[in-house]
């Protein structure tokens, strides 16, 4: 019964997912990207919103958290977008996920696999456009595909690739992988190999650059509320709430939490909040950050404990034991604002919300 939580808002990702269907239209698919436990929102709960909102397909990152989804009954089709280790073939293949695929060692494995179970698996092969981390090069894939021929129980689904640079408004980078990857399409249709799927729309893409939309867009951030390049109507999933458990009213000059970082230069009230670096809320934002108290903002003072933080209430009247104090996603603190005090992204701040903090859907 720790009084932090997080509250989700089903009507806000239901909006922000209405949004991204707005954008692309009713021909191009919607993969809702799921991984890392939906950002933090909670990845069972907001996959069954998504596919009863038209997603068509989710996204995760690994095989893990796609059998998360199967045990809780979700019989859509996953895609695994970091792709997988060759011994989790066997998984892959039983329970009907969809991998990413960037080396033959993966495409053998599959293949066996799929053999021994008397299956067909289908892969999405992964394309370096010049993301620099995963996929097979242009200039490999007649290679690939050489081999992959002789490969049974495989078969090739789907083309993608990741955009780098999509969030820079005209990026001149995003316009070269999208002329790399048509490159590689072509090449593929010249080699007549069929696929059914090509696609490469993050959610910066998907807002900017239309010519990226192709056959399945990936929306990620921005079911959350994050991301909104200007010309979307995004609303904020989660409020990371909280509630002050003392009020401790000290002199000038009283040094405060650990190492004396902040030191009062007035008769100070100090709220006392059960939230910390264990709960996610990094400890860089100590001395910088500010908290949503009684539609007003409270200062953060002091360094952010493991499981508790300091804010200065002197300011606001009327504050009591138990009032319910919000870290971010109200009208006061977005989670853009804490994620600049810790000079971080907001990616990072919404998905290390840690377990232990619970997710309340309303």
């Amino acid at each position: 019964m720790r009084p932090t939580w997080a509250e989700i808002s089903l009507d806000s990702f239901k909006s922000n997912l209405g949004e991204v269907r707005r954008i692309v239209g009713e021909n191009v698919r919607i993969m809702a990207i799921v991984k890392a436990d939906a950002y933090g929102h909670g990845a069972v709960r907001l996959s069954d919103a998504a596919l009863s909102n038209g997603a068509d397909i989710l996204g995760v990152a690994t095989v893990p958290e796609a059998m998360e989804l199967r045990e809780a009954g979700i019989k859509n089709g996953i895609f695994l977008l970091g792709g997988i280790d060759p011994r989790e073939a066997g998984v892959v293949v039983e329970n009907t996920l969809t991998p990413a695929c960037y080396s033959l060692d993966v495409l053998e494995a599959l293949s066996g696999a799929a053999v021994e179970c008397g299956k067909t698996v289908g892969y999405h092969l992964k394309v370096d456009t010049g993301m620099t981390r995963l996929g097979v090069g242009v200039g490999d894939i007649e290679s690939f595909f050489a081999s992959a021929a002789e490969l049974p129980g495989v078969m090739l689904e789907g083309v993608f690739t990741h955009l780098a640079s999509s969030e820079i408004h005209q990026s001149d980078y995003t316009d070269y992988q999208l002329g790399i990857f048509r490159e590689g399409l072509f090449f593929l249709d010249e080699l007549g190999i069929k696929y059914r799927y090509a696609h490469s729309a993050n959610s910066a893409s998907i807002q900017k650059f239309p010519d990226s939309h192709m056959d399945i867009v990936r929306p990620g951030i921005m079911l959350y509320g994050s991301g909104d390049m200007g010309e979307v109507g995004l609303r904020p999933v989660m409020k990371l709430k909280t509630r002050i458990v003392q009020l401790k009213e000290v002199p000038q000059d009283t040094s405060v939490g650990y190492g004396g970082t902040f030191v009062t230069r007035r008769e100070t009230l100090i709220a006392t909040l059960p939230v910390g670096y264990a709960d996610g809320y990094p400890r860089a934002l100590s001395n910088r950050a500010k908290v949503s108290l009684g539609g007003r903002l409270a200062p953060l003072i002091g360094s952010v404990c493991m499981d508790f933080i300091m804010v200065d209430v002197t300011d606001i009247p009327g504050v009591c034991v138990g009032d319910e104090a919000v870290l971010f996603g109200d009208g006061l603190v977005s989670v853009e604002d804490v994620s600049s005090w810790a000079q971080t992204i907001p990616y990072e701040v919404l998905s290390r919300i840690s377990p232990r903090v619970p997710r309340r859907c309303v």
